[in-house]
């Protein structure tokens, strides 16, 4: 199955999507002719944030088989973990046991090399487990946890000059290097105090995510809701067909904050361009 490339008409409509436009946007999307899984990807997004669980779903098992049309790998992986959560969210865990090992039969019956079938069959035994309740799997982000006797900041200024000597902490860069190892190491309040001070520079999606994570953690829910906020700013995607940021259903820990209003808002926030 070939990569299918998207003609400007319909990469137009995308970018309405992206830049928070839905109805408009959406109207388009359904003048469009031809290009169904691509739309029904499209439709899946928009119907996981907007809390239509049994659409999102029938339109991921209409599109999901066809998923060698595109390039990103990501997408598929994505878009299995908000499946996922759906089928549990609803009890539909049979339903989406029975799609998940038709998808893997049919990837078998069209012969891929074995490296391909190997990445796809570990994809859906995980998620098969997902189903059955299995936590802590290995597609899952490492937890995070809140620190109060770790690393102090002079800690992390001797490890920036011995590894990036022309880096300092005071600076953008130097922040944007150290807070990854802040996060899983040092005390969280200092961490989370180091990120807020450069959080609207940030370019690294990861260091928003994390603070995220940790701001919920602590009980800060509108800091937490910020930092995503943040994160969904600099979102960038890989192919034409994402329209807002299915990695946040990767992480469970974030899922109490994505409420119904929540959602909404972040599929209206303006995104970039691929």
């Amino acid at each position: 199955m070939d990569i299918v490339k998207i003609p400007k008409k319909l990469r137009d409509v995308l970018d309405t999507l992206r830049s928070g436009q839905i109805e408009s946007g959406l109207a388009q999307l359904a003048e469009i002719a031809a290009f169904e899984p691509q739309k029904a990807i499209v439709l899946a997004e928009f119907n996981y944030f907007s809390s239509n669980d049994e659409l999102a779903m029938a339109n991921d098992e209409k599109a999901l088989p066809f998923d060698e049309q595109w390039y990103a790998g990501n997408i598929l992986s994505e878009h299995f973990f908000a499946y996922t959560h759906a089928a549990i969210s609803n009890n539909h865990q049979k339903r989406a046991e029975n799609f998940y090992k038709t998808y893997l039969a049919k990837k078998k019956e069209s012969d891929l090399e074995d490296h391909r079938f190997n990445t796809y069959k570990h994809q859906v035994s995980q998620h098969l487990a997902k189903l059955k309740g299995k936590k802590n799997l290995t597609i899952d982000p490492a937890p995070l946890q809140i620190i109060t006797n770790g690393k102090e900041m002079p800690d992390f200024i001797a490890q920036l000059k011995k590894y990036r000597p022309k880096l300092t902490h005071d600076s953008l860069k130097g922040a944007e290097y150290l807070l990854g190892f802040m996060f899983e190491e040092g005390n969280t309040d200092e961490s989370l105090a180091y990120y807020e001070k450069y959080a609207e520079e940030l370019t690294n999606e990861d260091s928003h995510l994390h603070a995220a994570r940790l701001f919920l953690l602590a009980g800060e829910h509108e800091k937490s809701k910020t930092a995503i906020r943040s994160y969904v700013k600099i979102w960038y995607p890989v192919e034409y067909i994402q329209i807002t940021p299915m990695r946040l259903w990767e992480f469970e820990d974030l899922y109490p904050i994505l409420t119904k209003e929540f959602k909404e808002e972040i599929l209206r926030i303006p995104k970039a361009k691929p």
